[in-house]
């Protein structure tokens, strides 16, 4: 047995100073530790942290056991019950968190006890906190039912005893209040399921979820418009295309930001940032603004999409590439410095790399562009795709047709034998390529002619089926001119 590989010392070295320190405090309370060979081993650890360097079982054993035979299982079994001590402070701690809780608890052992003044004092107490919270969580409407369930539960005590009461209670409210938690938890579940569906292209079959939304539609809780938000969000996720719910949400979700838990707030912002990019993708110009309105927005508020506790590096390319099109390079360039130091450590450099390649294009310094773009590690096939795009742009934009024809015979092999790559996005691109290759051959020597049939061509294709389908037309406009 490795002391430093035991779970004990791996929990132990994972806490703070001051978590230490209350932990040690929880060990030498008698209420929570009666065990002296415990309090001994904490007292000798409370010595070694945090390293809990030159820790030796045997020299171990004779501090806490002085005089009698090692035994290992004897140090096990102590390891154990430490261990299950120190995992009960943590569940402590966490418990310690949620006051509304904690008063549930004590106005039930009051309920108990029969003690009706101390009752009615505690649950005054608690409701006054409980209409102080600002965050309207799934703990919020949780506590709001469990509070009232207290409360009606002791009066029937009371009226079975014949006891009157200033506590007043009515099942049909706990059961209404029962109702809102469990349709909360379930949009909270949709909230969720669609998050996963966009990420790992997967469809779930809820079908509570479907019932929720019908009765929402049927009987809408206007009344709690966190509710209405998360209904409206699920809703516009599957109704492609319906404006009236986008701008419904949208006005909803900023009259109550404050309300929303900061997570629901990110994971709104991305379906609204996502709807009004595949509106703009289709040619809307209103939701091209919008689109840039909500990215800009989220930034500045700090809602930008997390992946744990770091800046999603998706994210953080797709702000420098969103803002770059916006041709707003000033505030591209603030948002690259000052957000690149919040992206996982080892994503960092490649992502702001890569950015900084495509900044340089922006600004026409192509051969810095290139110089980056070679530095960029491209193990992720969307980043091989990233830079194989620039790469062509950069060197057509260069007037280098020849080596643009030769990137784009590669990119094309590429797209056709890489597995990992979505249909949607192989779609797209398959038709950028292959409309720049015919762009190409009239640069290289072509019949000019042709330029009218291929714009036709990318002007009736659908804009969502191929990429960069602006930049293709403002090429053939350009040698037109």
């Amino acid at each position: 047995m490795d002391l430093n590989d035991s779970k004990l010392i791996m929990l132990l070295k994972s806490l703070d100073k001051s978590e230490f320190e209350k932990l040690q405090n929880y060990v030498f309370s008698p209420f929570f530790n009666n065990s002296e060979p415990v309090s001994t081993l904490f007292k000798i650890l409370e010595k070694k942290y945090p390293d809990f360097e030159n820790l030796d079982k045997d020299a171990l054993y004779r501090k806490i056991y002085p005089g009698d035979t090692f035994r290992d299982k004897r140090i096990r079994d102590l390891f154990s019950r430490s261990i299950k001590l120190a995992e009960d402070f943590l569940a402590q701690i966490e418990f310690m968190k949620r006051s509304a809780l904690i008063k549930k608890y004590t106005m039930h052992q009051l309920a108990e006890k029969n003690l009706e003044k101390h009752f009615v004092n505690k649950s005054k107490e608690a409701e006054l906190q409980l209409s102080k919270e600002k965050i309207v969580s799934t703990e919020y409407f949780f506590n709001k039912y469990s509070l009232f369930k207290e409360k009606r539960s002791y009066l029937e005590i009371l009226k079975a005893l014949g006891k009157s009461s200033v506590i007043s209670g009515d099942i049909t409210k706990e059961i209404d209040l029962f109702v809102i938690y469990s349709i909360y938890k379930i949009l909270k579940y949709g909230l969720t399921l669609l998050t996963h569906e966009k990420v790992f292209r997967h469809k779930y079959d809820f079908k509570m979820l479907n019932e929720i939304l019908a009765y929402i539609k049927k009987y809408p809780l206007y009344n709690y418009p966190v509710i209405m938000i998360l209904y409206y969000i699920i809703v516009l996720n599957r109704e492609e295309g319906n404006d009236k719910i986008y701008f419904e949400v949208k006005k909803l979700f900023d009259d109550n930001l404050e309300f929303l838990e900061e997570d629901d707030q990110r994971v709104i912002l991305v379906v609204l940032f996502n709807y009004t990019k595949t509106q703009s993708i289709k040619g809307n110009s209103m939701f091209k603004k919008e689109n840039y309105r909500i990215l800009k927005d989220s930034i500045e508020k700090g809602l930008y999409p997390m992946d744990g506790k770091f800046f999603a590096t998706s994210s953080y390319i797709t702000v420098v590439g969103t803002g770059l099109q916006e041709k707003d390079l000033e505030w591209t360039e603030n948002f690259m410095e000052k957000y690149k130091e919040k992206l996982h450590p080892d994503q960092k450099e490649n992502a702001y790399t890569y950015s900084k390649s495509i900044l340089n294009y922006r600004r026409g310094n192509y051969g810095e562009a290139l110089k980056g773009l070679s530095r960029v590690s491209i193990d992720d096939f969307y980043y091989q795709l990233r830079v194989k795009n620039h790469e062509l742009k950069i060197y057509y934009e260069m007037g280098d047709y020849e080596s643009t024809a030769r990137i784009i015979d590669t990119f094309r092999h590429f797209l056709s034998t890489t597995k990992y790559i979505p249909d949607y996005v192989r779609v797209r691109f398959v038709s950028y390529v292959n409309f720049l290759g015919r762009i190409v051959n009239v640069q290289l020597g072509g019949d000019k002619g042709n330029l009218i049939e291929i714009e036709k061509e990318i002007a009736r294709t659908d804009q969502e089926k191929i990429e960069n389908k602006t930049w293709l037309l403002e090429q053939i406009h350009k040698i037109k001119k």
